[in-house]
């Protein structure tokens, strides 16, 4: 009985030296819910899609400081060049006060929020062009970071 104990003893402290290694030097948890790079897809094919249909609108889009939801834009017809990603809450607004396509008058509007944007979200903040990149693969990615 003695060494049935002492072989518990030994896993124990075994298992108490792994979790020991592994966790030294952390300072902490960190907890990622996202990334923050977007890849919305094919440039090509995101180009289209709003060119037929307007901006496409991610109002749930989770990145590393949480929720960020976003919409897409794009003018011209270069698939390299013309991108406008803007943030779907107006400024001054709540959080949770999110934009949407009126499709009756191709407007970005809000039920909690007065003013009224074009569908390319011209008076919006617009998140600056190094924010915004085509891969090597031809696809739209869209750097989160705040600021």
């Amino acid at each position: 009985m003695l060494a049935g104990v002492g072989v518990l003893v030994v896993i124990a402290l075994a298992l108490w030296g792994i979790a020991a290694y592994v966790s030294r030097g952390s300072n902490g948890v960190q907890v990622r819910i996202g990334s923050r790079y977007f890849d919305a897809g094919a440039a090509t094919r995101v180009a289209a899609q709003i060119d037929k249909g307007g901006p496409i609108l991610y109002p749930g889009l989770l990145d590393d400081a949480g929720k960020r939801p976003i919409g897409i834009g794009h003018m011209g017809t270069n698939e390299l060049q013309g991108w406008r990603v803007f943030p779907l809450v107006p400024p001054g607004a709540p959080a949770d006060c999110l934009l949407a396509i009126d499709r009756a008058t191709k407007e970005l509007a809000a039920p909690c929020w007065p003013t009224r944007y074009p569908a390319d979200g011209t008076g919006l903040e617009v998140f600056p062009v190094t924010k915004v990149t085509i891969n090597p693969d031809r696809h739209l990615i869209i750097d989160l970071t705040p600021g």
